[in-house]
């Protein structure tokens, strides 16, 4: 009979602030290259773990916009920007929205699976660096087959209009859930119950020209 399978824990969880993306240098986090801010994440998440970084045997992060600046299997040079171990293996996943959701998939399947003990998942998106569709934007674009269904291939926006028509979903309803949503956010914050997840970051502001 094949061995139970294991039982993957969470050790630790952090992540940076939230901050508006902006095309050029008035984004909330564009002094930092991407690669550096994850890498300021995972350094800190191992310092908090109390684990040595050579314990760590996979890295799987996410990113939708693997481009320019977050190309190249941004998760593992994110981890050798700041000196740490090159036996680490690194992976960079694409799910769009789900990325670094299905990041802590793969890596709690490998814990389960016993090809790992120690793993880190996460993700980066900077989108002052790289804007949307930045990934499709040069050369013939993504491959379509010749009956790829555009008429049933929908973004999120038309999703959502959809849902909304199908389940009598209002304006103000979802005006009113917004609101909620900010006020509680809001309430949790001043009450300091993000604070243990939350890294510091100390951002430069920047100038018209990029210049702190």
């Amino acid at each position: 009979m094949p061995e139970a399978m294991r039982e993957a824990v969470i050790i630790e969880a952090l992540r940076t602030p939230i901050g508006k993306g902006k095309h050029g240098s008035k984004g909330a986090l564009s002094a930092f290259h991407p690669a550096h801010l994850l890498a300021k994440v995972q350094e800190a998440v191992v310092t908090r773990a109390g684990i040595d970084p050579a314990e760590v045997e996979q890295i799987i992060g996410g990113c939708v916009t693997q481009a320019g600046e977050q190309s190249n299997n941004i998760a593992r040079n994110a981890w050798l920007t700041r000196g740490k171990q090159y036996s680490v293996a690194g992976t960079t996943v694409d799910t769009q929205c789900g990325s670094s959701q299905q990041a802590n998939h793969l890596i709690s399947a490998l814990v389960k699976a016993g090809s790992i003990d120690v793993g880190i998942a996460c993700g980066v998106e900077v989108m002052s660096h790289v804007g949307l569709g930045a990934n499709v934007m040069h050369g013939p674009g993504f491959f379509q087959t010749a009956d790829w269904p555009w008429d049933s291939t929908l973004d999120q926006f038309a999703s959502a209009e959809r849902i909304a028509k199908k389940r009598g979903i209002t304006r103000a309803e979802c005006d009113a859930l917004a609101l909620r949503s900010q006020q509680k956010a809001m309430q949790a914050t001043e009450e300091g119950r993000f604070k243990r997840e939350i890294l510091p970051i100390d951002a430069p502001v920047l100038a018209d020209d990029g210049s702190p």
